[in-house]
């Protein structure tokens, strides 16, 4: 079984809905039905993955290396030669969210749970050598990396919340780690993201992830007036830029590959490696939803 763990790491606010909405939002943001955090569903990030190598239905039916290649990567509905991709991705769940900071301009937050889930994410992965799970903090207490930005006389104020600061040193590891991974061979923005990373109490974090997206006023405006046309106008929710998710891609059989040699490393080598820009999400006419997405190649392990 080959398996990859992949970041994404958006550069501009990303809407990833779910339709019209009941509450005052009319566009919300897909969220996970047990923790209410956000999140990029597989089925999103898989299209726009397999648009990135040009994986059209056209391409994917040639009986040529390429076509034989991407049918087996990313599958293809065709009659008799239907198969499924054999790369296989989970939802990207939410690893730190950006939030505003009275010092340091902005933190990227999470919390115990958030990084007990990635730790656990990626163990399944195969990953070794991992920072300690963080326990449950105190409410009112933020542990942040060593030699944080967001420190003011031993607060930290995110948003309309202030916390007592606490150095931690498994702050400082997980902060090591994650940049080490969104952000390889960038020494410069591994020491932003370390300066700026703090993990707050559960109860804190959920409250965030619920206010702490961007939620924008849209209007659409009449060609002969000017005007706005009646009744467009509209909100819509969107994950902040510099958001981190993660989730894992698998591939552990090759489908329709007709004897060819085509082997799960071969495809995570090619399709699943180093740094990609995607545009996932609606909106990408107003420039929403561009994203960094990052492969780290892990160990072969996890049931």
């Amino acid at each position: 079984m080959t398996t990859r763990i992949y970041w994404l790491h958006t550069l501009s606010p990303t809407h990833v809905g779910t339709g019209r909405g009941v509450g005052y939002i009319d566009l919300p943001i897909d969220r996970d039905g047990v923790t209410g955090w956000p999140l990029v569903r597989a089925s999103a990030f898989k299209g726009v993955w397999s648009d990135h190598w040009n994986a059209t239905d056209q391409a994917r039916s040639k009986d040529d290396d390429n076509g034989r290649r991407l049918k087996a990567a990313f599958g293809i509905a065709d009659g008799d030669q239907s198969c499924s991709g054999s790369l296989v991705p989970s939802d990207a769940q939410l690893v730190a969210l950006p939030v505003r900071s009275f010092r340091g301009t902005f933190a990227w937050c999470t919390s115990p749970l958030c990084l007990q889930m990635l730790r656990r994410t990626l163990e399944l992965a195969g990953e070794q050598g991992l920072p300690e799970a963080p326990t449950e903090l105190d409410q009112g207490k933020a542990h942040h990396a060593e030699g944080a930005v967001l420190t003011e006389q031993g607060k930290i104020f995110l948003e309309d919340l202030d916390f007592e600061a606490v150095a931690c040193k498994v702050a400082s590891a997980w902060a090591r780690r994650i940049a080490e991974w969104v952000f390889p061979s960038d020494q410069t923005w591994q020491t932003v993201f370390e300066k700026r990373f703090v993990v707050v109490p559960d109860l804190a974090f959920d409250f965030l992830t619920e206010t702490g997206t961007e939620v924008h006023t849209r209007v659409r405006i009449r060609d002969d007036t000017k005007t706005v046309e009646t009744g467009a106008l509209w909100t819509e929710e969107s994950l902040p830029a510099e958001t981190i998710l993660a989730g894992i891609i698998r591939c552990d059989r090759v489908f329709g590959s007709n004897g060819q040699d085509i082997t799960p490393e071969n495809l995570a080598e090619e399709f699943a490696q180093g740094t990609l820009r995607l545009q996932i999400g609606g909106k990408a006419t107003v420039g929403r939803g561009q994203v960094r997405c990052v492969f780290t190649p892990l160990e072969q392990g996890g049931p």
